[in-house]
């Protein structure tokens, strides 16, 4: 269940605040509306994967992606030494 904030004046939000609740409040509107409509889910789903194929033909996107692979890749087996480090360390 989701837990609605009190509303806050736009007023005394910043730029960024209001950033980010238009796209919480859009985000939630999408998904009801993909929830509902079963054919407007159909065509956001192609959208994405036609999109996905042209971006694969971008090779500055493939090159970037690939690096960001290859970093989150060294991340997880870093933070996977350090637990085992750690365990060890809480063992003794």
């Amino acid at each position: 269940m989701d837990v609605k904030n009190p509303r806050l004046s736009l007023k005394d939000m910043t730029d960024e605040e209001k950033k980010t609740r238009k796209r919480e409040q859009q985000r939630i509107y999408m998904a009801k509306r993909r929830q509902q409509d079963p054919e407007f889910a159909e065509k956001q789903r192609e959208f994405v994967k036609q999109h996905k194929q042209r971006m694969r033909e971008n090779p500055e996107f493939v090159a970037k992606e690939r690096e960001y692979y290859k970093n989150y890749q060294r991340q997880i087996k870093q933070d996977i030494a350090d637990m085992k480090l750690k365990i060890t360390e809480l063992t003794k």
